[in-house]
């Protein structure tokens, strides 16, 4: 069983055994996007490319003419690295106008 560390964003640090560990973290994504048949399935996709499930996720259609939706993606307990590679991956998808991005150490 591997110890779990906090340290801010990004950073290793040493555990007892004197190894560099990577910090676990949060991230929470806030996107608005196409409200298309296959924008939610895009979105997760992003997460299971590297092999990480989402720990909340909530979507919901703009008002207005329900053109747009918003979706509350987070994960918990993953890299840095992992949260930044998901960020790139949800802002490279069609359809996505704005993506928030907050991640805590």
């Amino acid at each position: 069983m591997s110890p779990h560390v906090s340290a801010p964003h990004g950073a290793h640090v040493a555990a007892a055994s004197g190894v560099a560990v990577e910090a676990l973290v949060s991230a929470r994504y806030l996107v608005t996007a196409d409200a298309s048949s296959g924008m939610l399935s895009r979105l997760v996709e992003a997460c299971a490319k590297l092999d990480v499930v989402p720990s909340r996720l909530h979507a919901s259609r703009e008002d207005g003419d329900g053109a747009m939706m918003t979706v509350d993606l987070r994960l918990t307990k993953v890299d840095a690295r992992t949260a930044e590679l998901v960020e790139y991956g949800l802002r490279r998808i069609v359809g996505v106008s704005q993506l928030i991005c907050a991640v805590d150490a």
